[in-house]
């Protein structure tokens, strides 16, 4: 059966869903586009209900359950300038913060969801598999789940209190960013690691800083007085462990 109305139950949940309450009372969180929702599936999201446009063939996704929508319908609940048709609610993931298995990153305040995706897509591209978030924008929002170009399904979040993380970072040296730190060209990191990046306007926040073993900066030329919180969280990521990959 096609549905055609947006007052089926499952569409307005799929609609509830773009806003931040609706989906932590559900724990649940919107994927769309053909191969964002595949790459979910093979990362091992659980996929409570799949959406597709009557215009697209069955995909052999596993889910729960599966919603055929009217194309008119698909276009209204679509967040995509351009909708592929396909969508997916998927359950989130356990973000209980717990100590990181290799290098992570904190990110102390982050706010817009472009930097968010960001840092999630480079996290994963770089090899740090565990980021820790401390008053941040919700990375469940469409925004950053397209930002992070599957980054969100392949890295872990841990999502807590200043006491829930602090415990799950002890002993944990943190690197922090900041233009008053040391050049990071020069900088020795330790074996183990947990790089602190802070809010676009106002930076890592005292409380934070003060639990920071090391501070480092991103040099510029030019008279550039900063850099956008996503690309030097990238350019640091790659920074600190270059020698894994100088044999790449």
């Amino acid at each position: 059966m096609v549905i055609t109305s947006r007052n089926n139950p499952l569409v307005r949940r799929v609609l509830a869903l773009r806003e931040k309450k609706f989906r932590r009372a559900a724990g649940e969180y919107v994927v769309e586009g053909l191969k964002s929702v595949r790459e979910a599936a093979a990362c091992g999201a659980h996929i409570r209900l799949l959406v597709r446009a009557e215009r697209v063939p069955p995909q052999g996704i596993a889910c729960d359950g599966e919603l055929v929508v009217s194309d008119g319908v698909f276009d209204k609940i679509s967040e995509e300038v351009t909708p592929q048709g396909v969508l997916a609610v998927v359950a989130m993931p356990p973000c209980t913060p717990a100590p990181p298995q290799g290098l992570s990153v904190l990110l102390d305040g982050v706010a817009d969801p472009g930097n968010m995706g960001t840092v999630l897509r480079t996290a994963n591209a770089a090899g740090y598999a565990d980021v820790y978030l401390r008053g941040c924008t919700d990375p469940f929002a469409p925004k950053v789940v397209r930002a992070s170009m599957g980054g969100l399904f392949r890295v872990r979040l841990h999502i807590g209190d200043d006491a829930a993380l602090a415990a799950a970072l002890a002993g944990v040296p943190l690197v922090c960013a900041d233009m008053a730190g040391e050049n990071a060209f020069r900088f020795a990191p330790p074996p183990r690691f947990c790089l602190v990046i802070g809010n676009e306007a106002n930076g890592v926040t005292a409380e934070v800083r003060a639990a920071c073993a090391h501070t480092v900066r991103v040099p510029m030329l030019g008279g550039c007085e900063s850099l956008n919180a996503g690309v030097s969280a990238g350019i640091l990521m790659y920074l600190l462990r270059a020698e894994h990959f100088r044999g790449a």
